[in-house]
């Protein structure tokens, strides 16, 4: 039996204001379900080894404005399910890129896929931080997105979807 905000339809989920207690509420049973997901699959390091709580907020509001009858519980099970192929399977370091104030912490294999990406999308990025920056920047700014030569999050979403 689910308990609290996954009983709620997808339709009063979409519905909520998401700066809204009850939309906290939401994020908090999600973070709860993604964790005890995570610690039923031992085959499983790392579910979301990038994205953060607005991301996966973000994917389920999209499940759950084309779902309207599912319950936010089915949404996550589907979350689960996108999520599972670009999970980590054995643990990983994480590295910090960028500088000073300016740096995104992610795992090693999470870096190595961002730059595999850029090379698919023709920017090759070097092997300094300096190189992998102009890279991102290059990227971002082809995708419209804020050009700050860091792997954040619009950029992480935009590259690795």
């Amino acid at each position: 039996m689910v308990e609290g905000p996954g009983r709620m339809a997808c339709s009063d989920y979409s519905a909520l204001d998401p700066a809204s207690d009850e939309a906290r509420g939401v994020a908090a049973w999600l973070t709860g379900y993604m964790t005890a997901h995570q610690r039923l699959m031992p085959d499983i390091f790392d579910l979301t080894p990038w994205q953060t709580v607005p991301v996966l907020l973000s994917l389920l509001r999209q499940y759950c404005g084309a779902n309207g009858e599912a319950k936010v519980e089915k949404g996550a099970q589907q979350l689960v399910a996108y999520l599972r192929p670009g999970a980590l399977t054995e643990p990983a370091k994480v590295v910090a890129v960028g500088s000073g104030k300016n740096v995104v912490l992610l795992y090693v294999p999470v870096v190595a896929e961002v730059r595999r990406k850029l090379a698919e999308a023709g920017h090759q990025a070097g092997p300094s931080m300096e190189e992998f920056a102009d890279a991102l920047r290059a990227y971002q700014a082809e995708k419209n997105l804020p050009q700050t030569g860091l792997p954040d999050q619009p950029t992480l979403v935009t590259l690795l979807r």
